[in-house]
């Protein structure tokens, strides 16, 4: 019996180190890791509490509006039951996940990632020119903090770092010319 419980343990952590490589997640994280070279839109940002009723517990989206506030491409969404929370990514996107990084709601703050790689939800590359990333955060049963941050979607590199926010601090956003 002992071997046999041995044998359980062993797959279970072998399955576990699988899984953290192959979705870049370290045994710390919930969220995967940026690539470590990329081309495109790269978005960091560290999200903080608001004092919602459910926190630390928290849904987050990240997407790409153009600069008439039209919805792109959502790059980052962490919401189950309470994706409805997301008023304003639901909004603007329709609950659209095509190609996001998606999971479950998350159980605490901390650091997230969105990579935008130029193209709306149908796969076309859209055109160079003023784009925002925009943000939403709640950790209650209804609308929490939105924000939006304006970067250049051209030929020359760039990274920003915007103020802090409420619920976001640490932003980056850094675009790589495609090639």
């Amino acid at each position: 019996m002992r071997d046999k419980r041995n044998n359980q343990w062993l797959l279970s952590l072998t399955l576990g180190i699988v899984l953290a490589i192959s979705t870049g997640c370290s045994s710390n994280s919930s969220t995967p890791a940026p690539p470590a070279s990329t081309t495109g839109l790269t978005v960091t940002v560290t999200t903080s509490t608001a004092g919602g009723s459910y926190a630390p517990r928290n849904v987050v989206a990240i997407w790409v509006e153009n600069s008439a506030g039209t919805y792109v491409k959502t790059l980052t969404v962490y919401a189950a039951a309470r994706q409805s929370d997301l008023t304003n990514w639901s909004t603007s996107s329709g609950g659209n996940k095509v190609d996001a990084v998606t999971g479950a709601t998350q159980n605490n703050t901390g650091t997230i990632y969105g990579v935008w790689n130029g193209t709306d939800v149908a796969g076309k590359l859209v055109a160079d020119g003023s784009y925002k990333v925009c943000m939403e955060f709640t950790d209650k049963n209804g609308t929490g903090n939105f924000s939006t941050f304006t970067f250049t979607k051209g030929a020359t590199a760039a990274t920003l770092t915007p103020d802090n926010v409420a619920s976001f601090s640490s932003i980056s956003l850094k675009w790589v010319p495609l090639i």
